[in-house]
């Protein structure tokens, strides 16, 4: 994993800013870092980095949305299911977005192990990533964690979710229980044009990203979900809680 856990820090910069990143390898093996968000070209900025050397470059965040990053080196699938992988929020420029009262960025991925680390600590399984039978699947980590400790906002405001679906393989369909999305900016998309208006269900590709904008008047527990309920059952599940309710709720 990033330095700070799977996934790595959020990072959040303006449109047209330029980023900079170094990536130190502090590890065993190889490592590189891939940014969704950089028009760059991939052998000269996203190189392999050896353990105990380090690399920077730049990119200029030009392309408002949220992406993902991760580590690029072979197998990448592998090095994307042991957590090394995060979302940039690429802001667009002030006025073309309204302004949202809560921001939350949401990084869905899926867990292949050799058991349930539940009792003790679990390695990464070639044979299921390959199947595509993840034992757990999460969003920012842990599975069920805003099922505990739920996303909050008050009635009537505007909440805007920053999506991103780290994969590896599989797809998030990104449904909130009890509410239609007021607006949906499908891909990561920030231009006004293109959006989704009114709309229950948008999928998030792996390796892609949507941002999400829900308005909720009465007060309530709404559990936000991957749509495809496997992956509900296998943890990708939280709670939007929408005022002063009490309790939680399983879903």
């Amino acid at each position: 994993a990033w330095e700070g856990g799977a996934p790595g820090p959020v990072i959040h910069v303006q449109q047209g800013q330029t980023v900079q990143i170094t990536l130190k390898n502090n590890g065993a093996i190889p490592h590189s870092i891939d940014f969704h968000a950089a028009r760059i070209a991939p052998n000269v900025a996203f190189r392999d980095v050896m353990p105990g050397k380090s690399f920077t470059f730049k990119f200029t965040a030009n392309d408002a949305g949220v992406y993902m990053y991760h580590c690029g080196t072979k197998p990448v699938l592998m090095h994307i299911a042991n957590g090394m992988y995060g979302a940039i929020v690429v802001e667009p420029k002030p006025g073309v977005l309204p302004q949202a009262d809560k921001n939350y960025v949401l990084v869905a991925s899926e867990w292949y192990m050799n058991g349930d680390g539940l009792e003790a600590p679990a390695e990464f399984n070639m044979t299921k990533a390959h199947a595509r039978q993840p034992d757990w699947m999460t969003f920012n980590g842990y599975a069920g964690q805003y099922v505990t400790h739920p996303l909050t906002a008050d009635p009537g405001e505007l909440v805007r979710l920053w999506v991103v679906d780290a994969g590896p393989s599989l797809d998030t369909d990104f449904h909130v229980v009890g509410t239609i999305f007021n607006t949906v900016y499908p891909f990561g998309d920030m231009n006004p044009d293109h959006v989704l208006h009114n709309v229950q269900t948008v999928t998030v590709p792996a390796g892609g990203g949507g941002v999400f904008d829900v308005q909720i008047d009465d007060p309530g527990l709404y559990p936000f979900v991957s749509h495809a309920f496997a992956a509900v059952d296998e943890g990708q599940v939280g709670l939007l809680k929408v005022g002063d309710v009490k309790g939680t709720m399983s879903h």
